[in-house]
């Protein structure tokens, strides 16, 4: 019966030192997982300034007198302008959207911000 004891001592520190690493394991995928995920999204002020730039595209086409074909083509030139001056691909800029909109509270940030500064621009233009 020792035996058997020292065996099944064995196994279970075996089988604990397996779930150690299992979990250091794990740790370190998530770790570096989301690392990468942070470097690959635009940051969040520049995304602010895209947006900004985006919003008043919008509104300065959408006042255009033209059939909504050609403001959708208005709109998706002036958009890779806008990108282009930042100099991000729309694919990035979609993916970094992505992950604020899955991101209440760094989206909250990001509209809070965007909310103000469109909130100055118009009162600037107001008293031009």
């Amino acid at each position: 019966m020792a035996i058997f004891t020292s065996k099944l001592d064995y196994t279970e520190k075996m089988i604990s030192k397996s779930y150690k690493y299992f979990f250091l394991l794990t740790f370190f995928i998530i770790i570096s997982c989301q690392s990468k995920l942070e470097e690959n999204i635009i940051e969040k002020e520049i995304m602010v300034k895209i947006l900004i730039d985006l919003h008043l595209a919008e509104k300065a086409i959408g006042e255009l007198n033209y059939n909504n074909d050609t403001l959708k083509s208005l709109y998706n030139i002036k958009e890779k302008e806008i990108f282009d001056k930042y100099s991000f691909s729309e694919e990035l800029y979609r993916k970094s959207y992505s992950h604020y909109f899955f991101d209440p509270k760094e989206l909250d940030e990001v509209y809070a911000i965007l909310i103000d500064s469109l909130s100055l621009y118009q009162q600037i233009k107001a008293n031009e």
